[in-house]
């Protein structure tokens, strides 16, 4: 499916989208005629839903699954078919409810927000140096800021750490690894270059602390909070990520980390290699493969096989939420937005199946709340839950 298009078309229904989005929408569109399932729309289903009226829940919900339906359907695992059907529901669902929605309340307009609207998070964190200096990367500005035991540290234009050797210098293994550690607030976010290739993005609330340099025969690093890993392969030196319940070793991987304290469970999810999580004090181990998902809590280190996207998304700029309870969303958006939760009574038990972009003001995200049938009030900086 087309997120782009899906985050679009629901801006479209809505009547919130800008101008831009609008034209960016109809150029997608467009540039994909060709596509049998495009060019019928441009016959005649999507000239119905240039008009201003949408006529009943049904054709927004024909509109919808003509646009998101895959248009090539090749033999897939099961547990493949079944997201993207359930995604593809869940959207039309959505879009049905965006119809009711909209004869009620008026939609939330970005043209009228008011100083009260709280922005989505951004790139922002703190860098302690080995020597104990703090530098505010979100003000800092973009090269060289820093160097160290034979490395360089700069900061990109688009806020990247990147770490790399400096010219014609070496590190002094003499003296000792020189640790960092960079700390994302809520509402922060960072992604860090180390030497060796790896890259590491840290989600809100979050700290991750590594050396400088791996001189030894181990690369390890210590996160709380969450992360996502790219890790150089290199046979001789595995990498190991330490939280305060588990380690989890790979040779170069791509896998994600949720270790927030105050969730109930650790999760590790493996998107591509191997990885080996350990838990601490007990020996118990567990070897992951390409879509599956270590749950690790006080007592048990169990895997099971999920829809790597749900733990990624945050990476890629969505709140992604498959069969969710409330008290997870609300902690997701908790972080993200840096505002405070309070719920009026117990959090019932439904579990709720959507995705919503990271990028979107807090105002616009309660309205998407709302529709999914989450009634959310906010009051400063606290979201009261009802």
């Amino acid at each position: 499916m087309n997120t782009k298009l899906d985050y679009l078309y629901q801006r479209y229904v809505e009547e919130t989208c800008t101008e831009e989005e609008r034209a960016e929408l109809f150029s997608i569109i467009a540039a994909n005629s060709d596509d049998p399932q495009i060019a019928t729309l441009l016959d005649g289903t999507w000239n119905k839903m240039n008009t201003t009226e949408l006529q009943t829940p049904e054709n927004v919900e024909d509109i919808l699954a003509e646009i998101l339906t895959p248009h090539e359907k090749s033999p897939v695992k099961k547990i493949k078919w079944y997201r993207y059907a359930a995604a593809a529901s869940v959207l039309i669902a959505l879009s049905t409810a965006v119809y009711f929605y909209k004869s009620d309340k008026p939609a939330f307009d970005r043209n009228t927000e008011t100083l009260s609207d709280i922005p989505p998070g951004s790139n922002k964190a703190t860098l302690t140096l080995a020597n104990g200096k703090v530098i505010y990367l979100d003000s800092v500005g973009s090269g060289s800021i820093a160097q160290q035991a034979g490395i360089e540290i700069t900061k990109t234009k688009d806020g990247q750490l990147v770490y790399h050797i400096a010219t014609n210098k070496k590190s002094d293994t003499k003296a000792g690894p020189a640790y960092n550690t960079v700390i994302t607030p809520r509402g922060g976010q960072y992604q860090i270059n180390l030497p060796d290739g790896t890259k590491i993005w840290l989600n809100a609330a979050s700290s991750l602390k590594y050396p400088t340099a791996f001189n030894g025969n181990k690369r390890k690093v210590e996160l709380s909070g969450e992360a996502y890993f790219e890790v150089a392969k290199d046979k001789k030196h595995p990498f190991i990520v330490a939280t305060d319940k588990q380690e989890i070793e790979v040779l170069g991987t791509h896998f994600n980390v949720n270790s927030y304290t105050d969730e109930a469970v650790t999760k590790t999810t493996l998107l591509e290699g191997a990885v080996k999580v350990s838990q601490v004090g007990t020996g118990k181990t567990a070897t992951l493969l390409p879509g599956q998902q270590a749950i690790l809590d006080d007592s048990n280190l169990t895997t099971r096989i999920v829809d790597t996207e749900e733990s990624t998304a945050w990476k890629n700029g969505f709140f992604q939420f498959n069969e969710s309870d409330l008290g997870s969303i609300m902690k997701q958006l908790s972080r993200w937005y840096n505002v405070d939760i309070v719920f009026e009574s117990k959090s019932a038990n439904d579990l709720f199946h959507f995705k919503v972009p990271r990028n979107l003001n807090l105002n616009e995200v309660i309205n998407l709340l709302e529709i999914n049938g989450i009634n959310v009030k906010k009051e400063g900086r606290t979201l009261i839950v009802k």
